[in-house]
């Protein structure tokens, strides 16, 4: 059956205006797939940058564009066999029961969904910019994986506008909440077929090609209703804003620093009215597309992650479907210290301590009536004169969560067995 081609209505392209809260639709069936290249819209001060997204050791894309010219491949434009891969094939199944099952399920990517890269709220955005130009400092913060210690470095995307009195300004933004919900669900589109891709020649990307419409749609549905410039802006944010990410004293000598989307290739106005189907592109991160190539990935429900009211409660959610992993009946209740959680997600700035002992108690309680957790407790940790040092969080899961971490487990065991099987020789199985 040929897919049918989404109308995006001519507001897609407005004026990027400024963004709202945090607020998700059904997607569309996917559109036929254009065959040229969406042009970038005019009047960007920045452009698909050849270099764009490169960890140090690579030699960019110059390279990969000349192998690519060599060989006749687009090195952004991804060819048909790319939305059949096997390991994005394996990304894209899910173990449920039904198709309505199938659509709250996503993936968490282990070490990228552990960084704290949208924690940086825009009301802590305008007390840290400059007032006169703009700009915003290199925001560095601290966090662990698998018991080693990180640094994560974000440079601001610089976006420009109009002034009040109509004059061309600079305003510099750090990815945030609207930023974060839309990169999920753009890891959503691209785990149903036809819509996510994987290549690696002329080097390894993964990504996901998508209409505007769609991608407002699918917020739509999960209780995020957004404006296409609300949408379009943050696609720019996430494309021009870069990370850094290395070892926690070592700088020098090993990381990997990319824009958070490191090729957007975007439509023109002008392109949408001509044809409506015509798709975005977006490579995802290089973690992302090296998670998805290592199997280090793991289905969790995506529906109530993006249903759920604050970055916090959507933090613990993502946090507890990825580290919760030998929830059963019997199995003691899970610890999660505050001094983890403070450093972990980045949000805990700005307050006083006690004001993030009840957020963290408010989120907790939101988690046991959705379903997640069946009870919670905690244990304070006093020093001198009954001062807080730390608190212990006791978290039991709900039946629900252990039969959603049950299937979870089957299908990363699942994946990993047929991947095995497909690196033995003959002879060995």
């Amino acid at each position: 059956m040929q897919p049918t081609a989404a109308r995006v209505p001519q507001n897609a392209e407005e004026t990027m205006t400024q963004p709202d809260n945090d607020r998700e639709a059904s997607a569309s069936k996917p559109p036929q797939t254009s065959q040229e290249l969406p042009e970038p819209m005019p009047g960007e001060a920045q452009s698909l940058a050849a270099g764009a997204g490169q960890p140090p050791g690579k030699k960019g894309r110059k390279q990969s564009s000349a192998r690519a010219l060599y060989t006749g491949r687009s090195p952004l434009q991804p060819e048909n066999s790319d939305f059949s891969h096997t390991r994005l094939s394996q990304f894209q199944t899910f173990l449920c029961n039904s198709e309505s099952e199938r659509e709250k399920l996503s993936n968490t990517v282990e070490f990228w969904d552990g960084i704290p890269r949208y924690s940086v709220t825009r009301r802590a955005q305008n007390a840290l910019r400059d007032e006169k130009t703009g700009s915003l400092p290199v925001y560095k913060l601290e966090f662990n994986f698998q018991r080693e210690a990180f640094v994560a470095e974000i440079r601001p995307a610089k976006l420009t506008g109009s002034g009040p009195d109509g004059e061309t300004i600079s305003i510099e933004y750090y990815p945030s909440s609207r930023e974060e919900i839309i990169e999920e669900a753009l890891r959503k589109i691209a785990s149903r077929q036809s819509y996510g891709f994987l290549c690696q020649f002329p080097e390894d990307a993964s990504g996901v090609a998508f209409s505007l419409y769609e991608l407002r749609a699918e917020l739509a549905s999960r209780g995020h209703t957004l404006s296409y410039a609300e949408i379009t802006e943050s696609l720019y944010i996430l494309n021009f804003s870069s990370i850094n990410i290395y070892k926690k004293g070592e700088p020098q000598k090993a990381g990997i620093a990319s824009p958070y989307i490191p090729i957007l290739a975007h439509a023109t106005r002008e392109r949408i009215n001509a044809d409506p189907s015509t798709r975005w592109i977006v490579h995802f991160h290089p973690f992302i597309t090296k998670g998805i190539l290592e199997l280090q990935y793991r289905q969790f429900n995506y529906e109530l992650m993006m249903s759920l009211p604050n970055q916090l409660t959507r933090w613990l959610h993502k946090y507890i479907c990825m580290k919760f992993t030998a929830a059963s009946m019997t199995a003691p209740p899970f610890e999660l210290h505050y001094k983890t959680i403070k450093r972990d997600s980045g949000l805990f700035k700005g307050k006083k301590e006690r004001n993030f002992y009840e957020d963290l108690a408010r989120a907790l309680e939101e988690l046991k009536g959705r379903g997640v957790l069946a009870a919670w407790r905690k244990n304070a940790l006093t020093g001198p004169r009954g001062k807080v040092l730390d608190i212990t969080y006791y978290l039991t899961a709900s039946p629900e969560f252990i039969g959603e971490v049950k299937a979870a487990n089957k299908r990363q065991a699942e994946i990993a067995a047929a991947a095995l099987c497909k690196t033995l020789p003959p002879s060995e199985f």
